[in-house]
Order: structure tokens, then sequence, then C-alpha cells
């Protein structure tokens, strides 16, 4: 008979054992109620004639005494509720005596045979095993196994002690990953658990090894190379070996000594071993930019077929309901005081964490340990710590950043920041090369032709996601560069001088004038000569590029939003230099507009612009102002939209418009109506559009007193419809959202009661 000690299950954990245990063995299906104000009822099992209803009772801590004081108030309410059966489950060993006088207490409505203690327990997960395999937390706490794991010698050299292995476990919810790895190791006999900080991988891996425990396997823990695994191997003997971070915690693509004593070689050695032993497991785990980059780096991995045993753990693997257990797993089993409990229930706020998009277990295991955070974080401010943990999980990817990548992956990083965090890889390529040979000379490290392969291979997975369009990974991978720029604001200028479009460095200014980033500002301030030498030179930088079908794709920012941003930056730093730059750039822009066509809402917001510069007077004179006015007219009067027409009109002064630009204006206004109109109205798909266009026609109408009162009614009547189909899909979706509207409920309404069990630890 199987043995397990249910000490490590949470009251949520033993009652769903209970309830699979019970619709095994009486072949029912029973109603879930789950953790809560049960008033009586765990669960039900319902007929048209009778109801039955069973309790769960798991008193680990007070024991049978404790038991049979909390029975006592259940027998009343049993005997309000009136069912024809109860059934009573309890985690408490009980002897026939302990059955009788129990029994004694509800009468006939609960038969000795309906007690079902311990033993009891323990003797239907023998006779039902497909039970216990859905149940993996009870390997750990079957005492055989516990023996089996604190006397093992390899595990006691890796100091895996009883209080840490129970710790652990009893916090672990299984995930979509299981299976797969599980099904790994049956069909290849190796796993290799990879994936980002802090999403799980380690707790995983204990978990598939705790399961062959429960088989009889013996643990080998392999914690420096793979030479005390093959002294250990047994042939024919069931092993199963874990190697935790097999590559190495601290693997940098560019030390190629990492596997100059054929260190690749022997783990592929150790593998096929592995995979050739009927008897044999092998459990890895590692960072997926460490796999990746290791892959990159050693001929022979990158041949072999190491990486088909992969198992990609992701924060997706985790439902909701998963989630949920695995932040009340966290909190039951921790040492928070009451008062931080509290504070997790008040409002819902467990709610909040559990479907925030940075959800990690990493971060969950951070928030409810008391020892990180009670001589920080007093309960008054506990909510605001996890909020500001979960706004910024930096942590989570800097020591990756700053000690397991190489410097080209650092550098395409870098580079990817600059776009924002998304970009094609034709954009992004050109832009890490040029910012990769500016870090290494800069910092000394060297570059091979390689590199761009290298770094995008060793990041994929890990900290990006490649494709048509290479993203980071979460956006915490962007949350933790922001941290860094700050932190090392050298970072910035770095960038800019690596940057080969406008945009990029746009982005970095951008980034420094925003609140809380003074100290990066402070570094461009410090450096104007070397800030303005970049931008000088990426006024130059190409706009845009022919393709194949003669199409002319636009990539970088337009001349006058360039020029704009200039002059932005001169009047922030004080700087002349810049200033007079800016000047130089609106000459030969205004030049280049006698041949090459004017962006209008650019070149409006840099009119704008120029009514509050104040560094250089000639840069705002009216000359320069006319001029500009002129040219913006003239590109209105062949046709533009509306929301460029109306920048225009909002940029310029009556008294700037002659008779001659006035007459333009209005030939731009007929242009538009004739030619724009109607393709801007069925271009509308909100309300809010509708109502933008339908302001930026009365602007028009009321500079150039053209008859827009066609257009107008168009929008309305096209307002109307959109309006009223609206309304027909809102009935539509009704019937669909009552449907789900339960479903939604009710699983809200699982989750509260779980987190409410709470407040009675």
């Amino acid at each position: 008979m199987s043995n397990y000690d249910f000490r490590q299950l949470s009251p949520a954990d033993f009652e769903q054992l209970a309830r699979d245990l019970i619709q095994a063995r009486d072949a029912m299906v029973l109603e879930s109620f789950r953790t809560g104000r049960d008033l009586g009822i765990d669960f039900r099992h319902a007929t048209a004639s009778a109801n039955t209803i069973v309790q769960c009772k798991h008193y680990v801590g007070t024991g049978l005494s404790g038991l049979m004081v909390d029975l006592k108030k259940e027998a009343s309410k049993v005997a309000k509720l009136k069912p024809a059966r109860y059934m009573l489950v309890t985690s408490v060993g009980l002897t026939p005596p302990n059955k009788t006088a129990i029994q004694a207490l509800f009468g006939e409505v609960l038969a000795t045979s309906d007690i079902l203690g311990a033993d009891d327990l323990n003797n239907l997960l023998g006779v039902h095993a497909e039970v216990m395999l859905r149940h993996h937390k009870l390997w750990l706490t079957s005492s055989a196994v516990l023996q089996r794991l604190i006397h093992n010698a390899s595990f006691s050299q890796s100091e895996f002690d009883r209080e840490r292995v129970l710790n652990e476990i009893r916090r672990y919810v299984s995930n979509a990953a299981y299976p797969r790895a599980m099904e790994m190791l049956g069909s290849d006999h190796v796993a290799i658990i990879s994936g980002a900080p802090g999403v799980g991988k380690t707790s995983l891996a204990k978990m598939l090894i705790y399961s062959h425990l429960e088989q009889g396997y013996e643990l080998v823990s392999i914690l420096t190379d793979f030479q005390a695994g093959l002294e250990r191997y047994q042939r024919g003997k069931k092993q199963i070996f874990y190697f935790d971070d097999f590559i190495g915690a601290t693997f940098l693509g560019e030390r190629a000594s990492v596997f100059t004593r054929n260190e690749d070689r022997a783990i592929l050695d150790f593998v096929e071993m592995v995979r050739a032993s009927p008897t044999a497991r092998l459990i890895m785990t590692t960072r997926e930019h460490i796999l990746r980059q290791a892959v990159i780096t050693s001929e022979k991995l990158r041949h072999s077929r190491l990486i088909d045993s992969r198992c990609v753990l992701e924060i997706g693997d985790y439902s909701q309901e998963q989630r949920a257990q695995i932040l009340y797993n966290h909190i039951y089993f921790s040492e928070l005081p009451d008062e931080y409990r509290s504070a997790l229930m008040a409002g819902r706020f467990y709610r909040e964490i559990i479907l925030h998009r940075k959800f990690n277990p990493r971060l969950i295991d951070w928030l409810s340990s008391y020892q990180r955070i009670k001589k920080s974080v007093p309960v008054a401010r506990y909510q605001d710590f996890v909020r500001e943990l979960l706004a910024n999980p930096a942590e989570i990817w800097t020591y990756a950043y700053e000690n397991q990548i190489s410097d080209a992956a650092r550098s395409m990083l870098l580079a990817l920041y600059t776009f924002r965090g998304k970009c094609r890889p034709s954009l992004l390529k050109p832009a890490f090369l040029s910012l990769h040979e500016f870090r290494s000379k800069r910092y000394g490290f060297k570059t091979a032709p390689s590199d761009w392969h290298r770094a995008l291979g060793e990041l994929n997975g890990s900290f990006i996601r490649p494709g048509d369009e290479i993203d980071v990974i979460d956006p915490s991978v962007l949350d933790m560069l922001n941290a860094v720029v700050r932190r090392d604001s050298l970072n910035a200028l770095d960038m800019i001088d690596g940057a080969v479009r406008f945009a990029q460095a746009r982005q970095i200014w951008t980034f420094a004038i925003a609140q809380g980033n003074g100290n990066v500002l402070s570094e461009l301030a410090a450096d104007p000569a070397r800030v303005a030498a970049a931008f000088q030179r990426l006024l130059a930088a190409p706009r845009k590029y022919g393709t194949e079908a003669s199409a002319v794709v636009h990539f970088d920012d337009s001349q006058e939003l360039r020029i704009g941003t200039m002059i932005d930056m001169a009047q922030v730093l004080h700087s002349e230099q810049l200033a007079r730059i800016a000047t130089s750039a609106v000459m030969a822009l205004i030049a280049d507009w006698e041949d090459a066509p004017v962006d209008v809402a650019d070149g409006a917001a840099l009119l704008q612009k120029l009514k509050t510069c104040t560094l250089y007077p000639s840069l705002c004179s009216a000359a320069v102002r006319a001029q500009i006015v002129r040219a913006l007219v003239m590109e209105v009067s062949t046709g533009c939209r509306s929301d460029e027409f109306r920048a225009l009109l909002d940029a310029v002064e009556p008294n700037e418009l002659d008779v001659e630009l006035t007459r333009h204006l209005q030939a731009g206004a007929h242009i538009y109506r004739a030619h724009h109109f109607s393709g801007e109205l069925q271009e509308c798909r909100s309300a809010d559009a509708f109502n933008a266009l339908e302001a930026d026609i009365e602007a028009i109408n009321a500079r150039t007193s053209l008859d827009f009162e066609g257009p107008m009614d168009a929008i309305r009547e096209a307002k109307e419809e959109f309006e009223r189909y609206e309304s027909a899909y809102v009935d539509q979706q009704y019937e669909q959202w009552k449907e789900n509207r339960y479903e939604d409920r009710i699983g809200n309404q699982a989750i509260d009661d779980l987190f409410d069990s709470l407040k009675k630890t």
C-alpha cells in the first residue's frame, strides 16, 4: 500500500485529491464548490431523489483532537442540510474506535465506510493509480520517496536537505510543459528544460525527478561535469541523472576556451549513452539564450540532435487557474504574517497579480518571501511594492544580460532597443553591425563576421522572438534595458553614435527627456559636441529605398521631423552648435523643396516649433517662416489628407496667407473634396474616426469658404449607419456573452473562494 504524507498538500490540493478518489471509487461525478465558506459542503452529488454531500477536513496541525472539535460543529450543519448520504474525508489517521466516535456524531447519514482517513486514502491511491499520477505532489510526500531523496549522496552533496525539498515541492503547480517533458523522457530518455529567467525551469525539473523517484529510480546529481555521471552510471540500473545549468551560468560566446577540452564531445557522449540505455534518464536545465549560444559556438553541438530534446518552458504554459494556484500555494506555505496576507486579500488584489501580463513564478516567490520584505516593505506599502515588482521585473533579466550573454548579443539588444523592441531583420542588421563595431572599438572586444548570426541564434527564444519581425520575447526585457540605460547612461551616447537611422537616435532622445531619466539627459548635455556630430551625420541618413517592384518604401524620419527634433534638442541642451546645424538644415530643406515633395504634417510641426525657438534668432525669422509657409501651401494645393490640411491651418497664422496663397489653399481644398474625401470616409472604422474627420472638414471649411455641406452630410449618414451596425452587432453578441458569462463568473468565483480560504489560516 502507498504511504503518502499529506502534510505538504494545501487545503485546495487535498480537496481535489479527495474528489478524484471518491469519483473513482464510487463511479460518480461530484459538483465542486472549491475552498471557501462552504456551509458544510465541499462537493455534492445530486439526483432527483437524494443528495450526497462530501466534506473534507485537512487537519495537519491539530490532528484528531482538532478534527473532533470541528466535527461537532459540522454535525449541526449536516442536520439542517438533511442529505441522503454524508461522506467525510480527512488527512488525519483514524482507528476503528475513532471512526465509531465520528459516526455517532452524525448518525445514520454517515456510514463508517464513508469516513475516509489517511490510511483509507493511501489504500485508494494504490487501487486507483491513475489518480495518483494526476497528483504530482504525492510523489514527494511519500515517506519512502523522502527517505530515498534525503539519503541520496548526490543530493546531500548538492545541499538538498529535507526542509528545502518540502518547501519547494508543496508550492509547485503542474503546467502544460510537464507532460511534454515526461513524453521526451519516455521516448528519448533525455529532456533539456530551457526557457527565460524565472519561468520555473528548476521546479519543473525537480517534479520530473520526483516522479522517477516514485518509480524506484536512483538520483544522480551532476554538479560540475559529465565525468561524475560516467563514474556513477551502472548498466541495467534505474538511474535518473540531473545536471542543473549544464552549460554554465557564465558561459560567454567569445570565450571559446569553454569548449577547448572537448566538453561538447563529453556532453554528446553522455547524452547518447543515456539514450541507448533502457534504464537511464537525463534531465538538464539551461537558460534558452545560453543553450542557443552554446549550439552556435560548438560545431559538434550544432550538428547533433541535442536541441531536439529541448522542452521550452514559457509563461504561456500556465493557465489562469494555474497562476492562481501558484500564488495561492506560495502565500499559503509562506511565513507572511496575517497582516500581509490580508493586504493581498484587500479589494481582491490577488486578481491583479494573477492577470498581470508580467506574471512570473520568480516574481511570485519574491513577493511572498517575508525574509526579503520584512525590513524594507511595511504592510501599508505591500500592495504598492507588489505593483512595482510586477511593473518593473528587470531583476529577472539583468543578471543574464550582464553576465551570461556575449558582447554581440548585448549589441543586438541595444540596437533592437532603439527600434522600441521590434524591427524587421533587414533594418536591424545594419543597425546592429554599426553599433557593434562602434562598441568594440570603444570597449576593446573582438568582432567576427559571424557575430550577427551568432547573436541572433543566441538570443532566440530567450530574449527575442525572431520571425518576419524580430521582437523582444517579453515586455520586461525592455524594462530591463530601460534600467540598464538609466544606470549606465553612456549606453545612450553609444546608441546615438552607432545609429544608422535618425529615428533610432530620436528614440534615445525621447527616452532622455522623459520623467525620471535626468541622468541620461545630463550625459548628453555633458558632451554636446559628440551629440551634435552624431545628429549632423544622421541628418544625411537615407530615408527611403526602392524595391524590385519599383515601389518606394520609407523607413526613417522625414527631413522635416529630423530638423524639428534638433531644434528641440538645441533648446533643451542650450546647444548653439545644434542650433547652427538646425539653421543650416532648414535652409537646405527649403532649397530641396523646389524639387522634392514636402511632408505636410511634419512640416507643419516644424513651423510650430519655430514660433517658440529663441536660441538662434535667424532660425525663426519672418523670412524663414514665409518660405516654409509657401512650400507647405503649394504642397497642399496638389492634394493631401484632411488631417495634414488641418495641421497646416493650425500652424499658419491668417496674416501669413496673401491672396495668391489663399487661392492655392482653396485649390487644395477643392482637390481634397473631389478626390480624397471619399477614400478617407471609407477608412473610418470607429465613432472617433468619424468625429475626427468631421472636425477636420469643419476646420477646412471655415478657412477656405468652400462648400463642404455634401461631405458633412455623407459623414453623418455613414456614422449613423455605422452606429446601427454596431447596435446590431452588440445584439448578436449578447447571447454569446450570456453563455460565456456564467463560465467566467464561475472561474472568478472559484479563484475568490480559493483565496478566501487563506483567511482561515
